[in-house]
């Protein structure tokens, strides 16, 4: 059984004449550690998908697995600890707390689960996003790249199994995305996680271990790449 498993995936937004179809019996499987990004054009189904993959939204139909465990037949509350705990966000929406430090925001999912993060892990996590000394900086005090480091660091803190990127690099300009997303490969490499990746970006998605192209709803194109890209970044 692999770490993640999509079967016969179906999103229908609306009823009869107004009906939309977001994805339309979408099944592939996911390896752990691997890499996978998702492209297509936009409102081929990309952010559907990974909203479905993080229990975010449900499916008319179909199942998303992880690990044996189906997403959609958790019960709601069953379902935010899943979310909190096992998986990681990364938007193109930055999302932090305006009035959170850096090391606040990034410690905001454990505190929601009503622990304490371990300062070491805090500390490997701000030296690697390149963050000790902007910790205590509020996020109007930084960059686009420094405010991507940081939505990073909080989609780590809880070490989930798998994290789901939609377009992280997408406010960001040519190079400053590509050393975030030579930061956030290494990252989960680091920690053995799962990425799932949406961009529109040729240069972000050959990074990635496989490619899935989306279009109108359908998986057009699966296809495992192999390259030493990655040994460049």
């Amino acid at each position: 059984m692999s770490y993640l498993e999509v079967r016969e995936l179906t999103k229908i937004y609306g009823r009869k004449q107004t009906a939309v179809t977001a994805l339309d019996h979408v099944s592939f499987s996911v390896e752990k550690g691997e890499f996978v990004a998702i492209v297509g054009a936009s409102g081929s189904g990309k952010s559907t998908l990974l909203h479905m993959l993080g229990g975010v939204d449900t499916a008319t139909s179909g199942s998303v697995l992880l690990q044996d465990e189906d997403v959609f037949t958790m019960k709601e509350e069953r379902r935010a600890i899943f979310r909190r705990r096992r998986v990681g966000f990364i938007f193109q929406e930055y999302n932090l707390i305006p009035v959170l430090s850096v090391e606040e925001n990034i410690k905001m999912p454990v505190r929601l689960d009503k622990k304490q993060m371990n300062p070491a892990y805090l500390e490997q996590l701000l030296q690697m996003l390149g963050l000790v000394e902007r910790r205590k900086n509020l996020p109007d005090e930084l960059s686009g790249g420094q405010k991507q480091r940081v939505a990073i660091g909080r989609a780590l803190a809880n070490h989930p199994s798998m994290i789901l990127a939609d377009e992280p690099t997408g406010n960001l300009d040519h190079n400053t995305g590509l050393e975030i997303m030579a930061l956030l490969k290494k990252s989960v490499e680091e920690f053995s996680q799962t990425l799932i990746l949406v961009t529109h970006d040729e240069a972000i998605a050959a990074m990635a271990d496989r490619i899935i192209t989306l279009s109108d709803g359908q998986i057009q194109s699966d296809i495992r790449i192999k390259h030493a890209i990655s040994e460049r970044w």
